[in-house]
């Protein structure tokens, strides 16, 4: 079995946020950290505005940081690493930066000098920020958001941004079908030294995302030790069935939890199916059964994304992040060649306008 705790927090004043995360933590199995070196992981897709709710949001941040002080952490290090990263990156658009320079933590660039680690599940080798192997352990710090690519991101899939920028985007190259993708997450937690996760579920992300979908109020914040528990959660509450989201399925089989099923999960607090939201819109309502095929063809079953030449502003992130090299700009406007896409949905990502869709 494995504690979850879902605790009410309707808004992100300070005082609600901490009062919620030292609740969760009472709750549920939260680690000894006292004397410990210790990096939180925020979701920090792009460096976006809070209410777009794209990224962890800063007082989330700014309450783990005091919580983990209070209980004697030695050192604490915040990063994360963008889809698109320039160089000398700091969040400050979002927020988290100013938060790190507020509670005097050291903000950490993945970039500079990654190192090389073989990963288990997946089998080879992947370069991660080198800040992993400096700390005793990491804690997760996700948001409550669909993905078009693998129905919903969460607690999992948040330790991917251990790859430095578009490190990650050539991954998609190698693992397109959607349970090899799956497989790579696994491998990708199983170094991780995740050891909880905090989800910022204050406000969610309902439809297109992670990036372009809408804003939804949940109002809640969601935690446990076991990272693939908290997204079995989420993905309850989303109204998905757990074992059709890829990354749920991939970890229960490769066993990087604590728990064989979906039914292992003790909630001390709120139980997650009596919170099911019946109105979100999820993603890949009807193509959900088909995700487990490992097979190079399976990518070419989901459809290519939809480019709108009139929202399109011709930044070219879409055609710099594109691992397969399927996007140009011509004749002024964003051009596909379909027959190099792996409908990877990279492009939509990081698209910051929306100027990209997905026709499931």
């Amino acid at each position: 079995m494995s504690k979850v705790s879902i605790v009410e927090c309707t808004s992100y004043d300070y005082t609600e946020v901490k009062r919620a995360l030292d609740i969760t933590v009472e709750k549920s199995d939260f680690p000894n950290v006292k004397g410990k070196k210790v990096l939180l992981k925020p979701n920090i897709l792009s460096d976006s505005e809070p209410e777009k709710c794209i990224t962890t949001h800063p007082e989330v941040l700014r309450g783990v940081i005091r919580l983990m002080k209070e209980r004697g952490t030695a050192e604490i290090y915040v990063g994360d690493s963008p889809a698109l990263q320039k160089k000398d990156f700091k969040p400050t658009v979002c927020g988290i930066y100013q938060v790190c320079k507020e509670e005097n933590v050291e903000w950490v660039d993945f970039t500079l000098d990654p190192i090389t680690k073989r990963l288990p599940i997946a089998k080879h080798k992947v370069a991660v920020a080198k800040i992993l192997d400096e700390v005793d352990m990491t804690i997760s710090l996700s948001k409550f958001k669909t993905h078009e690519f693998m129905f919903a991101t969460g607690s999992v899939k948040n330790m991917f941004g251990l790859m430095p920028s578009t490190k990650k985007a050539a991954q998609h190259v190698r693992h397109p079908a959607r349970g090899s993708f799956a497989k790579l997450m696994a491998g990708i937690i199983s170094i991780s030294k995740t050891t909880y996760t905090f989800m910022d579920a204050i406000m969610g992300m309902e439809g297109a995302g992670p990036a372009n979908g809408d804003p939804v109020k949940v109002g809640k914040i969601i935690a446990g030790k076991d990272p693939l528990a908290v997204d079995i959660v989420q993905a309850i509450m989303m109204g998905y069935d757990p074992l059709k989201i890829p990354i749920i399925k991939s970890g229960l089989e490769n066993n990087i939890s604590d728990i064989s099923s979906i039914d292992d999960i003790e909630y001390p607090l709120f139980n997650a199916n009596d919170l099911i939201m019946k109105d979100f819109k999820r993603i890949g309502r009807n193509t959900a059964a088909n995700f487990d095929e490992d097979s190079e063809s399976e990518n070419l079953q989901r459809p290519a994304p939809e480019f709108n030449h009139d929202k399109c502003i011709k930044c070219k992130k879409c055609i710099d992040i594109c691992p397969a090299n399927a996007l140009t700009l011509k004749d002024n406007k964003v051009a596909l060649t379909e027959s190099k896409c792996i409908r990877c949905y990279c492009c939509h990502e990081v698209c910051p306008v929306n100027a990209i869709s997905i026709q499931h």
